[in-house]
């Protein structure tokens, strides 16, 4: 990797330190990337099924542009990376109706839409297809029913 990027070895030490060290910095420029894609849409978002079709249409828009990057991140433990867990919490506030960053409803909507976008763009689901099913979670829970209802 120094020969290619013209660089000493030591150079390359110094800066990513190890192994991990290296793929912790992919990981978060993925990430910083993934961030950057979808928050052009969702900065414009007026409302939060806006705010929701920009986070389906942008993550499934960067996957399908790059899958590979997308696939390092499940291979190297990426969905786990600190940076991809501060992007989920401002996802989630975006979603969620009263700005909450722990809304249950929310928070299972983007999780669902990180967990599940590389199948879906895999398989050829249309992304309006996700919105319709991702959408519910956002209405809160149904009554009980031993709440009279």
């Amino acid at each position: 990797m120094a020969a290619e990027a013209g660089v000493s070895r030591a150079l390359v030490h110094t800066y990513l330190g190890d192994r991990r060290g290296l793929i912790d910095a992919v990981q978060v420029h993925i990430v910083s990337r993934l961030d950057t894609w979808v928050g052009h849409s969702l900065s414009r978002a007026g409302n939060r099924g806006d705010a929701l079709r920009a986070l389906v249409q942008g993550t499934f828009s960067f996957v399908e542009t790059d899958r590979d990057a997308w696939g390092v991140l499940g291979t190297t433990g990426g969905f786990d990376h600190p940076a991809l867990h501060g992007v989920r919490a401002r996802w989630t506030v975006r979603l969620s109706a009263d700005d909450r960053p722990d809304d249950l409803h929310a928070s299972a909507a983007v999780g669902a839409l990180l967990g599940g976008v590389a199948s879906w763009v895999n398989r050829g689901v249309d992304p309006n297809a996700v919105i319709a099913a991702l959408a519910p979670l956002l209405q809160g829970p149904p009554p009980s029913p031993d709440d009279g209802s």
